[in-house]
Parts: structure tokens; C-alpha cells; sequence
């Protein structure tokens, strides 16, 4: 994950120190065919071009001939005393008769000719550079196997990039890209790899493709500019990361919990300048997502969370952060801001790509916390992110395993949630909702895993699991509590 991803900053750095079986996934889609049957299908292709080559060339020749005898029969007493005395610019194929201007300032053909060609419109000179074409290709096709295995490669990561399928098209390009020879590589993979890694925060990866596939004489090109900014985006981006997290750690680790001493010194970042008196160039929008993280972790209720993330959103003028608080923006917008606001994110989201598990999630979260909970919304939504995930993405899990339990479908539920821990590990958020299903169901045994999974790493069970246990809550009121931590 690249260092600038923050947009679950909280649960990730957490997460990660209770993983104890996190299985990397790096799916690449498979080759279609092997050598043998590209071989044949090439040979085919190969003398299907070769019967075409030889008529096209058979055609070319009595057609020029037939050209040729045309302007040849065109006698001098059908002409008029005009054409023998031409004015203007001579016609570019018999170079006597003057260009028919009617046409056109820049008409570069006679009247006669105009009517000859009308009976062969492609030109004898089309004809034969035609055939040449035809010719290279079946060159290209014969000599290039290896060629033709990379162009099928790349036009299959491109429909997907395409369609927004981004993560499958990047897993794709990113093991194509790392297998081939920078001097040979397609840039077509190089140009959708750069936009896509961008798109969804992995920014220093992004730079570092750019310095591979590009020299600094070439990036000092202006066409090349973008490519240019990136990189010092990404300087930038480490910088402000570094500097706003000397603020932030001691916030997430528990040893400061002053809200007013928290704010004031992000707040500084904005006037703070290096040892020579210069201003020193921070992210605004890392700083205030990273003020929603400080908050989120000092109270902050949900409504102030969603105002802050707004704020967050305006520092992001050109959009080109998104990356960075869209997806908590709309969980918050699930919570409390409304189906308009939480649409209009989510549908951000899914422009981006429409494997973003995370928007499917946050539109089903909204009907969850709807005065009037709808799970089979939920479970409809659940579905279509289901149909639209990348490989091995099963986010959207732990909602529908939400939406069972609501439903009062406490066996589903839990089978649900089991299968979400096999697959995608532990979490904090996961091992107590596996536990709270669990106790949905009476089965101690799991309850009691779980908790021991916490423990081990420095956590204990939620005190909304333990208030369930203890019949002090409904199952109702814990999963549709916007303040609670299930």
C-alpha cells in the first residue's frame, strides 16, 4: 500500500497489528491460449492475407492500366481551348489540365480526372501502399509471437480499464509492466497505469513508473508536464505526511487527548516555514483529513465528523485528492447526511471505479441507518458490489452479514461473516461483528475466539458487543447505532 493511501487511516494502522493470517492477493488474469494454438491461428491468418495480397495486387494492376488508357484516349479536339491553355495550379495526376478550383481553393485535381476517379476511388497509389500495409502486418504477425501474446495482454487490461474495472486493469498492467523491458513496453499500459494509480492515492507508485519509463530531458518536454508534477506531487505528499503525523501518532497511540492543543497545531502547518524563513509547501488536504482522524479518535461526534470531511472536500479543489476522504466522506453521509449526499459520493466513487466495494457499502449503510432500516436494500446493494468486485475483494461481506442479522437471519449471518474471516483475516471491526453474530446465535465458542483475538493484540470486545451479551441492547439498537463501534 502505498504510503500517501490513508483513507482508513485509523483501522488500518490498527488493523494491521491484530492480523495474524493476512493473505496478499496480486491477481493477475490468466493467458487464454498457448504457443501451439497461436502458432496455427497465426498461419491461418497468414494465408487468408496472403490470398487477399495477391488479388488486391491483380485488381491494382488493371486498374492503373485502366487509368492509364483513359487520360491517354482523352483527345485533343475534346478538349477546349481553356484546357490546352491552362490557368492555375496543374492537376497532380496528368499535370496538364488546371485544377477544378470549384471545388475547393485547394482542389488538387482536374474536372477529367475528377470524373475518372469517380469510377475508381481509391487512387492507384492507395492501391499499392494498401498492399504494402497488408504485407507488414502479415510480417508483424509471423515474426511476432511474442508480440502479438503482449498486444492481447494489454487489450484485455484495457477493456477493463475502459469499463472501470481500475483494480483488475492495474493488477493486469502492474505485471505486465514489471515483466517487460522499459525500451519495449507499450504506452498505452505506462499512461493507464500512471492515471489509475493516481485515481486511487498510490502516488509514489506512480512516480516511481514515470522515473522508470521516462528520462529527465523527456519529462522537461511540455506534453510531458503532467508526468513532471506527479513527481513532485509526491514529494510533497511525503513531506506533509511525515510532518502532519509527528501531530497525529500521538493522538492514535492515546497520549495526547488535548482537542483544543490538537487543532491549533495543524492549524500552525499552514504558516510553517523551514530553518531559512521560507514557507514551507503542505497539503491542505492531508491536513484537514487528517484533522477528521484526530477527531474521529477524540469524540467527535458523527455530524461534526461529516462537516469536517466537508471542509476537507473544499481543500480539494481540482479534485485531485479523492482519494484520500471520498470513501469516509461517504460512510459519514450514510450516517447522517442524507441519500442525496450519500449518492452523489458514491456515484463519485464508482466513476472512478466500479469495483469500489467501499461505495456499494456506504449506500447500503445508508438504508442500515434509515429511521426505518431496509435490509433487503441492503442486501440488493450487497449484490451489486458482489457482481462488480475485483478478485479476491469481499468487502462488502460484513454489511450483508449486517443485513441478515437485521432480517433476524442469524445463521446466515454468521456463516457470513465466517466465510469473511477466512478470506480476508482479522480485523477489529470483524472480529467483533463475527463475535456479536456469533452471540446472535449462542455459539460461545466463536464469541470467545474472538475475544482472545483481541486480547492477544491489546484489545478487548467492543463495550456494544458486551452490552448485547449482557441483554442491556437489542440487536436492532447496536447495529443502527451511528455513534456505535460495530
Amino acid at each position: 500500500m502505498d504510503e500517501n493511501k490513508r483513507d482508513d487511516l485509523v483501522s488500518e494502522e490498527t488493523e494491521a497489528e491484530i492480523a495474524e493470517a493476512v493473505s496478499e492477493e496480486g491477481t493477475v488474469p490468466e493467458e487464454a491460449s498457448g504457443e501451439k494454438e497461436l502458432e496455427t491461428e497465426l498461419e491461418e491468418l497468414r494465408d487468408m492475407f496472403q490470398q487477399e495480397l495477391d488479388k488486391a495486387a491483380a485488381e491494382a494492376e488493371n486498374q492503373t492500366e485502366q487509368l492509364i488508357q483513359e487520360l491517354d484516349d482523352t483527345s485533343e479536339e475534346e478538349l477546349t481551348e481553356e484546357t490546352q491553355e491552362p490557368v492555375g495550379r496543374p492537376c497532380e495526376i496528368c499535370g496538364e489540365n488546371p485544377c477544378a478550383e470549384e471545388y475547393g481553393e485547394d482542389y488538387p485535381y482536374c474536372e477529367e480526372c475528377r470524373n475518372i476517379m469517380k469510377k475508381y476511388p481509391l487512387r492507384a497509389s492507395g492501391i499499392i501502399m494498401t498492399i504494402i500495409m497488408i504485407a507488414v502486418f502479415i510480417a508483424s504477425a509471423v515474426a511476432g509471437t511474442s508480440y502479438a501474446e503482449s498486444f492481447m495482454r494489454i487489450s484485455e487490461y484495457a477493456a477493463y480499464y475502459d469499463t472501470g474495472k481500475l483494480m483488475t486493469a492495474l493488477n493486469g498492467y502492474y505485471s505486465y509492466v514489471n515483466s517487460s523491458d522499459p525500451s519495449t513496453i507499450s504506452m498505452k499500459a505506462v499512461k493507464d497505469s500512471i492515471e489509475g494509480f493516481v485515481k486511487i492515492g498510490y502516488i509514489s507508485d506512480a512516480a516511481t513508473l514515470i522515473q522508470t519509463i521516462y528520462s529527465e530531458d523527456q519529462l522537461k518536454l511540455p506534453w510531458n508536464k503532467k508526468y513532471a508534477k506527479i513527481i513532485k506531487d509526491a514529494e510533497t505528499l511525503t513531506e506533509s505526511y511525515y510532518t502532519i503525523t509527528e501531530i497525529i501518532t500521538p493522538v492514535l497511540n492515546g497520549e495526547e487527548d488535548d482537542f483544543d492543543k490538537v487543532m491549533a497545531e495543524l492549524d500552525a502547518l499552514y504558516e510553517l516555514k523551514d530553518e531559512e524563513g521560507n514557507p514551507v509547501e503542505i497539503n491542505g488536504v492531508f491536513v484537514e483529513y487528517y484533522r477528521y482522524v484526530a477527531m474521529s479518535v477524540l469524540g467527535s461526534t458523527s455530524e461534526e465528523l461529516l462537516a469536517q470531511l466537508g471542509k476537507t472536500a473544499e481543500k480539494d479543489t481540482d479534485g485531485s485528492f479523492t482519494w484520500a476522504y471520498l470513501s469516509n466522506y461517504a460512510a459519514m453521509a450514510a450516517k447522517c447526511g442524507g441519500l442525496e449526499l450519500t449518492e452523489e459520493l458514491c456515484n463519485k466513487m464508482l466513476d472512478i471505479s466500479v469495483e469500489d466495494t467501499n461505495a456499494y457499502v456506504a449506500l447500503a449503510n445508508y438504508y442500515r441507518y434509515a429511521d426505518t432500516p431496509d435490509p433487503d436494500k441492503m442486501l440488493e446493494i450487497c449484490e451489486q458490489a458482489k457482481e462488480n468486485a475485483a478478485a479476491g475483494d469481499y468487502g462488502y461481506m460484513p454489511a450483508q452479514a449486517v443485513a441478515y442479522l437485521l432480517k433476524g437471519e442469524g445463521a446466515v449471518a454468521l456463516d457470513t461473516m465466517d466465510g469473511y474471516i477466512s478470506m480476508s483475516g482479522y480485523t477489529v471491526q470483524a472480529c467483533n461483528l463475527y463475535a456479536l453474530c456469533a452471540l446472535y446465535n449462542g455459539n460461545e465458542e466463536i464469541y470467545n475466539e474472538m475475544k482472545t483475538v483481541l486480547e492477544r493484540s491489546g484489545y478487548e470486545i467492543s463495550e456494544a458487543v458486551e452490552q448485547y451479551k449482557n441483554d442491556k441492547i437489542s440487536i436492532e439498537e447496536i447495529l443502527t447505532d451511528k455513534e456505535g463501534k460495530i
